[in-house]
Parts: C-alpha cells; sequence; structure tokens
C-alpha cells in the first residue's frame, strides 16, 4: 500500500517509522505547516531519519521513506491510507488542502479523532472511510541528537471506523501494520470520549497552573499533579463521562481502567498502580500554560464534550467548569472556537437521534 503520513512531528514520524519497519508498504511524509524545521530540513537532506527504538527488544534502524514532500497533490494522490497525525487544530485547514485529491476508496485517519471526520466530511465529497484513534499507538519525540526516539506504545490501541459497516474490514487493515491495533470502539463519539487528553491534559494543567509558572520548565505534570484530591476531580468528571456515553448508546470505563487497558499487558495490575507507574515514566512538562494541553484539549476536547452532552440532557458541570477556569487563566474564551456538535453537523438545534445517525 501506499501510505502517507500528515504531519512531520513527533506522531507522524514515529508511526511513519512503524509502518516502515513492517517493510511492504510504500511510505510518504507530507509537511504542511509553513513553520520551518531544522529536522524536517535534514530529513529532506539525508532522504530519511534514524530512530531508536526502545519499546520492547530495544533496537536501531533508518528510514527511507519514498516521498519526503510539502506537495500535497503528490502525497494524496494515489494513497491508499492517509493518516493525518497533527493536533486537531489542524483538521478543518488540512480537510480543505487534501480534499481536491482525496479519491474514492480511500482511508482517512484521524489521530486523535475528536469526531474530527465530521469535518473532513464537509470538504470531501468522495467516497471514503474514516477512521478515528482515541491516541497513538506508540509515543515518543524527535531528540536534540537528530534522531527520532520511540520511548512507549500501547499494548492495547482502539479505533473506530465511519461507517460502521467498514469497521472489520479496516480494523484488519490496521492491525497488519500496527501489532497492537486490533481492537474496535462502537464508533467515532466513543473514541472522542475515550481520548484520555480530554481528561488528565486539562485537569493536570487547570491545578498546577501556579507551579507551571512558578517552575521555569522544571515541572512534571504526571509526577506532580494528580494527588488524591486532584484524582477526586478526575473521578467527578468521569462519571459525568459515562453518563453522556450511556446517552449515546456506548458502554460506560472508568478512566483509570481505560489508562490500564491500554498501557498494561498484565490487567490484573491495579489501576492506580498502572497509572503511577505510567506518570514515573512520563517526561517533564509543560513548560507554560499556553501550550496545547490547553490550547487544543479545552476548545476540541471539552467544548465537544459539553455540547454532547447538552444534547443528551446529562450534567456537565465538572467539564464546563474547567472550560471556564481554563479560559481565566488564558484571558480568552476558549469557548469561541469550540469543537461543538452543533458546529460540526451544520445544525443549530441537534437532537440524540441527528448524531446517533452522524456516527452510524
Amino acid at each position: 500500500m501506499k501510505i502517507t503520513i500528515v504531519g512531520c512531528g513527533n506522531s507522524g514520524l514515529i508511526h511513519a517509522a512503524k509502518i516502515y519497519e513492517k517493510g511492504g508498504h510504500e511510505v510518504c511524509l507530507l509537511k504542511t505547516s509553513d513553520t520551518r524545521s531544522d529536522f524536517y530540513d535534514k530529513i529532506v537532506s539525508e532522504k530519511g531519519f534514524r530512530v531508536k527504538d526502545l519499546t520492547n527488544k530495544a533496537h536501531d534502524f533508518f528510514v527511507l521513506p519514498s516521498l519526503i514532500t510539502r506537495d500535497t497533490a503528490r502525497a494524496i494522490t494515489g494513497a491508499d491510507i492517509i493518516m493525518v497525525m497533527t493536533t486537531t487544530l489542524q483538521h478543518e485547514k488540512i480537510a480543505r488542502l487534501i480534499a481536491p485529491y482525496v479519491t474514492d476508496g480511500q482511508i482517512i485517519t484521524l489521530c486523535p479523532g475528536y469526531m474530527g471526520s465530521l469535518i473532513f466530511k464537509k470538504y470531501i465529497k468522495a467516497d471514503v472511510i474514516y477512521t478515528e484513534w482515541e491516541t497513538t499507538a506508540y509515543n515518543g519525540r524527535v531528540t536534540d541528537q537528530g534522531y527520532v526516539k520511540i520511548t512507549f506504545y500501547n499494548p492495547r490501541n482502539a479505533i473506530s471506523v465511519l461507517p460502521n459497516n467498514k469497521s472489520n474490514e479496516v480494523l484488519e487493515i490496521f492491525s497488519s501494520l500496527f501489532d497492537n491495533t486490533r481492537y474496535l470502539r462502537k464508533n467515532i463519539l466513543e473514541s472522542a470520549l475515550h481520548n484520555p487528553n480530554m481528561i488528565v491534559h486539562t485537569i493536570g494543567m487547570l491545578f498546577s497552573a501556579s507551579r507551571i509558572e512558578y517552575s521555569n520548565g522544571e515541572f512534571w505534570m504526571y509526577r506532580e499533579a494528580f494527588t488524591d484530591s486532584v484524582v477526586n476531580v478526575i473521578n467527578q468528571f468521569d462519571k459525568q463521562k459515562n453518563q453522556v456515553l450511556q446517552a449515546f448508546g456506548c458502554s460506560p470505563l472508568d478512566y483509570f481502567e481505560a489508562a490500564k487497558w491500554r498501557n498494561e499487558e498484565d490487567l490484573s495490575i491495579d489501576a492506580m498502580t498502572s497509572f503511577k507507574s505510567f506518570a514515573d515514566s512520563s517526561n517533564k512538562g509543560p513548560g507554560m500554560l499556553r501550550h496545547r494541553y490547553f490550547l487544543e484539549d479545552v476548545p476540541m476536547g471539552l467544548g465537544l464534550f459539553v455540547s454532547l452532552g447538552k444534547v443528551a440532557g446529562v450534567d456537565v458541570s465538572v467539564a464546563q467548569s474547567i472550560m471556564t477556569l481554563a479560559s481565566s487563566l488564558l484571558g480568552e474564551n476558549l469557548a469561541l472556537e469550540s469543537r461543538t456538535i452543533e458546529y460540526l453537523l451544520d445544525k443549530e438545534k441537534v437532537t440524540l437521534e441527528d448524531v446517533m445517525k452522524a456516527i452510524s
């Protein structure tokens, strides 16, 4: 297959590397941002990039993509799979950018999704299949030493598919690319609400705001932020999240149990023990409040969640409070940029039935 990765940041390069390592596929990289990137320039000059994979048996390898380009037409035309690995803030821009070149039969992946498929459907008229991920299959980052380091993978990675009747077909394809991607969520709404960032990024940032500003870059959110009282807030948020899920016919799932399911090979481990173990191995940061943990996950995640809760008639006051306080911290109204279900469906008044039809 020809697989085009849209986005040359950490996630894009890591997943391109894992597909390349599998062998037998044509991997293409499409850079869509206008910002200057020394590492992208390095990739172009060297026609690839070095990878240090620390997951499972640690090993190094070099990735030689078939195409590294800013030319959207070359990257999208003829691709079997288009994996959009940018932030969800870029979905509208990417949808407009690739729409002229998308053709029937292609698969478009959004990682993460936050129901962004419904944005792409506004611009893309071709008969395509969408798949949304709640989180990445692998984690890591580009290092100062000039290589991509893969530090963590999820033993279980769940995806959703739109339309639903293509789910098994699409899962078979992605399970052949990523060994851990063998699980389905019911629909793109379920994937969106199981995105862990919507909860831990926003709550961790909110209750650590003064620490982030005072620490001058020496803040470790997963190690420091989630004390017992902050975990209480997560649990209260989680109760409301599960009520929204049930209103739309999805199964409830505890946040910490979901994190364990993704992160642990051994599911007999206590969920909080698993979370603390993940925290101990996490990276430093964030170093400022104007960070994607607020700028993306509040309007794209919480904004969507709050709008779905209102459609379902469910109390979403915890998420609404976080949105309000995060906006106050930044001195701007993040709700104005929210990805609401009304916006996604282009309707002023959305019913539960409207949502169920759109996600099936």
